[in-house]
């Protein structure tokens, strides 16, 4: 790799002018500036740490909630979705407020938002009522990851330090992902409600930091409220139908009109996104060719983990008849590979550059999932702990390589909303993919043959994204 490329990797766009101001680089950077930066760096990668987690740490509770509180494989899939739905729908939205009303601001509505909404669902009568706490969730979750990200960019002008706060913030992330159904298994079996209140000690980590982070830059813009309804429509009625050809079948009228309303309110939003004044999605965003790579990779990457989450979670419990400690477990050495695949990760980023590293975390991941696909049934504990690991390590070196992509490939005034896309399209790809993967289990004849179904679909998607990267992108 040369050096030109490993200096250009880096080269980040800044937040703004008055922000490259009032942080210095590292070299003259005041104590106060320093303390600023790295408390601003932990309440994002907090902030990471718990949007990621609040995905996955109900699923290893979804067999106890359902037992108390009832509901089919639907109900179980929406507990999910109504989070990852809210979550992704919002995003490009909450970007566009980023951006008018400053990071910090959102962020701590966010923050404080997520703790509210943590205590509704832990007291929830009801699964309807967990559903509505859950879709609570999903809004203060996409009112601080887009800010999170943006206030890394703020907090550090440095391309190095930002280099390490990304990949702080992407550990934060990425761990989630596996400490999510550890800490799930850990305490469904006290209560399951436990599951939720966690999430409020850090929710007040973050407003205790608060006083440090600097106040953020904002400029007046026009909010896309057509766009906005329209994608709302289209995921939720997209998502809905999905989940209900499992339910009740693909050729039932309502099923149809679930997908078709969801078909068209989306196209009507790609429509509109040409016509208005200030869409929230920038079109000419997907022309940028590290924005493609990005976006797909954090699609593609979520629709197979959190779909493999739910799938196996279910499989564990239902099928080898495991509890949700036990359960649980399995996710432990994936907790901590991740940890370390996301601290190797920047290192890697700075020696050979985010190209290097995209193509290294894939194949590592693409190895983990036919590792899983390739053993014989059935398929031991052990050997699915281990595919887990190595999906999740490839996953933490590719995640800040991509999330660097986005903020350096467009220019500073852009960066809320683009940053917001990639977390759209990460979290929209989760939301499909429980959706999708839920489908699958419902109609094969084992969960066994719906696992080993979800590896291969994960590898090939993988495989696809790998090759696009490989001929299409040159990192600049």
């Amino acid at each position: 790799m040369t050096d030109s490329i490993r200096t250009t990797a880096m080269n980040v766009p800044h937040a703004s002018n008055a922000t490259n101001a009032a942080q210095p680089n590292d070299g003259t950077a005041s104590r106060g500036d320093r303390l600023s930066s790295n408390l601003t760096t932990f309440a994002a990668a907090v902030a990471s740490f718990l949007a990621g987690m609040d995905v996955l740490i109900v699923n290893v509770a979804l067999p106890t909630i359902a037992a108390e509180l009832g509901g089919d494989m639907a109900v179980q899939q929406w507990v999910v979705d109504g989070y990852t739905l809210l979550f992704a729908a919002l995003l490009l939205l909450a970007g566009s407020l980023t951006d008018r009303f400053g990071a910090k601001r959102l962020f701590l509505a966010g923050a404080t938002l997520f703790g509210a909404a943590s205590l509704f669902c832990s007291f929830a009568w009801s699964m309807t009522a967990l559903v509505a706490g859950r879709c609570l969730l999903g809004v203060a979750s996409a009112l601080i990851l887009p800010a999170s990200m943006a206030l890394i960019n703020e907090a550090n002008p440095n391309p190095r330090r930002r280099s390490w706060a990304l990949t702080l913030w992407g550990a934060g992330g990425a761990s989630a992902s596996a400490v999510g159904p550890l800490l799930g298994g850990l305490l469904t079996p006290i209560h399951w409600s436990l599951v939720f209140d966690i999430n409020v000690p850090f929710c007040l980590m973050i407003l205790a930091v608060a006083h440090w982070i600097k106040p953020s830059p904002h400029r007046a813009i026009r909010f896309d409220w057509l766009g906005q309804t329209l994608s709302l429509i289209g995921l939720t009625a997209l998502v809905a139908g999905i989940i209900e050809v499992g339910s009740i079948g693909f050729a039932v009228p309502a099923t149809l009109a679930l997908l078709a309303a969801g078909l068209i309110a989306l196209a009507a939003f790609l429509l509109s996104q040409k016509k208005v004044a200030a869409p929230m999605m920038p079109l000419n965003l997907f022309r940028v060719r590290g924005m493609q790579v990005a976006l797909q990779i954090g699609f593609i990457m979520i629709f197979n983990w959190y779909g493999m989450v739910f799938i196996c979670t279910m499989f564990l419990q239902n099928e080898l008849h495991m509890t949700p400690f036990a359960a649980g477990l399995v996710f432990v050495p994936s907790a901590f590979v991740t940890i370390i695949g996301n601290l190797a990760g920047g290192q890697i980023i700075n020696a050979r550059g985010s190209k290097f590293s995209i193509t290294l975390g894939l194949a590592i991941m693409i190895v983990g999932f036919l590792i899983e696909f390739l053993t014989p049934a059935p398929i031991p504990v052990w050997v699915i702990a281990t595919g887990l690991s190595v999906v999740g390590f490839g996953a933490a070196i590719t995640t800040p390589s991509a999330a660097g992509v986005v903020l350096k490939s467009v220019d500073s005034a852009q960066a809320g909303i683009a940053s917001a896309m990639f977390n759209t399209f990460r979290q929209v790809g989760g939301a499909i993919g429980v959706a999708v993967f839920g489908v699958i289990a419902t109609f094969l004849p084992s969960l066994t043959l719906a696992l080993r179904s979800v590896f291969l679909a994960s590898a090939i998607l993988l495989a696809y994204v790998l090759v696009f990267e490989l001929l299409r992108w040159r990192d600049r």
